[in-house]
Formats: C-alpha cells, structure tokens, sequence
C-alpha cells in the first residue's frame, strides 16, 4: 500500500528527501546532477510549484518545494519516474534507483522553514565534502548568496529574514554559517531558533504574501516611474516592441527591490513567470 503524504493543500511547503537504492551513490557523475536541475525546472513550468532550495549529494537529494494547484504527490511521481529511468540507462543498471517511495515532510512553521533551508545548504558540510558551502556546486546556496533571480524562489525565505535585500541576505549569510550542532537536527534546531529568534507561526500561506507594511504597491512602482497607461496597456497585452523593454526592466526591478515574487510580478504584468525570467536573464543588470 502507497504511502500517504502528510497533508495536501495549496500554498503547502515540503521538504523531501531521495536516496539512491541500498544508499548507492547514483548521483555522482555530474551529468545526472545536471539533468535532475535541468528537469526540475522543467517540471516547475509544467506543473507550476516553486522550488525554494535543493542539495543534490552523490547518494541522495533533497528538495524544499511549495506546491500550488498540483499536489506533491504527481510532481514528485513524474520527476521521480523520469530520473529513474535516466540514472539506469546512465549507469546501465536494472532495478529500483531509489531505496522506497521519497519522504515527505510537512513543513508546519515558519522558524522550521527557514532551519531547513539552512540543513539543506549545509549538507556537504556536514558530510565533509567540503569545508565551505561556497564550495559546493550542486545547491541553491549560490541563488541565495548572490542574490540570483532563476527558477528558485528565494524571495519567499529572504522577505522572511530582511525588510530589505541587502538585511535579508546578510541574516541569511549569518543563519547559513552559525554554528549549531551538526550532529543532532533536534538540538541544532532549538539553537538556531533561538539564537536567531525565528518565529513559531504557523505555516499556513497559501500564496507569496510577504509584503511588509511599507512596501510600495506595483501601482506605484508605476507612478513612479512615470510610466504612461498606453506603455502598461501594451506590456500587459505580450507587445513586444523593443522601446518597451527598458520600461518592462525598470518595473521589474523595482519591484524585485521591493521583495515582490516572480510570480507576482508576472500576474501583474499579465505575464508568464517563465516570460519574466527571461527577460532578466538576457538582461543580467537586473
């Protein structure tokens, strides 16, 4: 009989964890690291959930995803059945890749979503890969710490820890190097917790809402940037006239200053989140 995932919901946060069958290291040669990154981004278009942070080890991974209209469960079957089935043909092998069925963990509160971002960043150190996490390639430690805009959502945790980009980053840097207990989770959590006083609250969001009470709203992020009603007109309805695109970059990075999501600025825009990533992706000064 399958297993039952914790809870289902829309706005659900999870942290999950695979490890390669009888813990063999099914994820080392870097080719398959590359394809587990380049399809859970592709996944992520096709069945719209956010991918918060990762780790990929030589023998397992884990993931910290929040889901919105599909539930874990069918995201999780399809990019498990399909690195599956990659990693045999890879390393010519039969059998199950993985040991059991991915674990799942519901994350409940706030103070425990921003410790396992930490846990996951922290992984090769802790199993003395490296001595640095700057020195680990096959995690989202680089998005965060370069404050780089892709398909990882790092605003959801930054507007957590910081009013402002700069706050936010230099708290997670702090939270990323402390040092707690690497050998007992449990202990290690209540030092971190309150060392940095994270909050207890109830993870119960069902969208990006982390505006702070003095966050300038998109509307005045136009106002101020005096763009006219026929330029939004035109952005909103996909043209793709040359001339609009400093316009389009100009909101966009207003509002990215102001912790707004990807996907936040899409919806106003009337635009994919995809579309938006890629416009600041061919436009790096963003």
């Amino acid at each position: 009989m399958s297993r039952k995932d914790t809870a289902k919901y829309e706005g659900a946060v999870y942290h999950i964890y695979q490890r390669g069958n009888n813990k063999e290291f099914i994820f080392q040669d870097d080719n398959i690291k590359t394809f587990i990154l380049k399809y859970l981004n592709e996944y992520n278009k096709k069945f719209d959930y956010e991918l918060l942070a990762y780790v990929i080890m030589d023998n397992h991974y884990h993931l910290l995803i929040k889901t919105n209209k599909v539930d874990i469960s069918t995201i999780m079957f399809y990019i498990n059945n399909l690195l599956g089935k990659y990693v045999n043909g890879q390393l010519d092998r039969t059998g199950h890749a993985f040991d059991s069925r991915y674990r799942c963990k519901l994350v409940e509160t706030d103070a425990n979503l921003i410790w396992i971002l930490r846990y996951i960043h922290r992984n090769p150190v802790k199993a003395h890969i490296c001595n640095d996490i700057n020195d680990y390639r096959w995690s989202s430690h680089y998005f965060y710490n370069n404050y780089v805009k892709s398909h990882i959502n790092i605003d959801l945790i930054l507007c957590m820890l910081g009013n402002s980009k700069d706050a936010a980053i230099k708290k997670y840097l702090k939270l990323i190097n402390s040092i707690g207990h690497e050998n007992d989770n449990d202990k290690d959590y209540d030092i971190i917790k309150q060392e940095f006083n994270l909050n207890e609250t109830a993870w119960v969001r069902a969208s990006n809402d982390f505006a702070k009470p003095n966050r300038t709203t998109l509307d005045e992020i136009i106002i101020n940037h005096k763009i006219k009603e026929s330029d939004l007109f035109h952005i909103r309805n996909g043209n793709r006239k040359t001339c609009l695109t400093p316009l389009k970059l100009r909101i966009i990075k207003s509002a990215l200053e102001q912790c707004y999501s990807l996907k936040e600025i899409a919806n106003y825009l009337n635009a994919a989140p995809s579309t938006i990533s890629k416009l600041i992706s061919r436009n790096k000064t963003v």
